[in-house]
């Protein structure tokens, strides 16, 4: 009875990490996203804003997962907001996606905030929370190694 009742405690202490490190971390409104950034200070920021259905967000999605991998995480946070309207395709693709970093389902509020009007929209801010960049469109491994890079460097971390 004891190691069933702690390895349940155990599991459920992994959970947060688990939903942390790349499945779907809820809903989130503008003022949430602007939070986790501020929340973020310090560290290099890169929101991915995505949906299911976008081929070039399909397409760059699997780099900006080779890029949590290649960062530390006290050094590069990355924060992924999908704008997909459907839910359950969301929740499905969220599933099927090997996330490595947190992934919110936007409310109606955030293309607003973010003055998201084509994605994949990607936009990094620097370690003192200012926004570095803002790139409309498919952003390749490379450019986002770049300009992380650049950042870091600016930093000296």
């Amino acid at each position: 009875m004891r190691i069933r009742t702690l390895a349940l405690l155990l599991a459920l202490l992994t959970l947060p990490a688990v939903r942390a490190a790349g499945q779907d971390a809820g809903p989130i409104t503008g003022q949430g996203v602007l939070d986790a950034i501020v929340a973020a200070q310090g560290k290099v920021v890169v929101v991915d804003f995505f949906a299911s259905w976008c081929r070039p967000c399909l397409m760059e999605i699997p780099d900006f997962i080779a890029a949590r991998k290649h960062y530390p995480a006290d050094k590069v946070v990355f924060l992924g907001i999908s704008l997909d309207q459907d839910q359950g395709e969301y929740f499905r693709f969220v599933k099927q996606t090997p996330f490595n970093f947190p992934v919110h389902l936007a409310d109606p509020d955030v293309m607003a905030t973010f003055g998201v009007k084509m994605i994949p929209k990607t936009l990094i801010y620097d370690a003192t929370g200012q926004q570095a960049l803002n790139h409309a469109g498919f952003m390749s491994g490379d450019e986002l190694k770049r300009a992380v890079d650049s950042l870091l460097a600016d930093t000296g971390k």
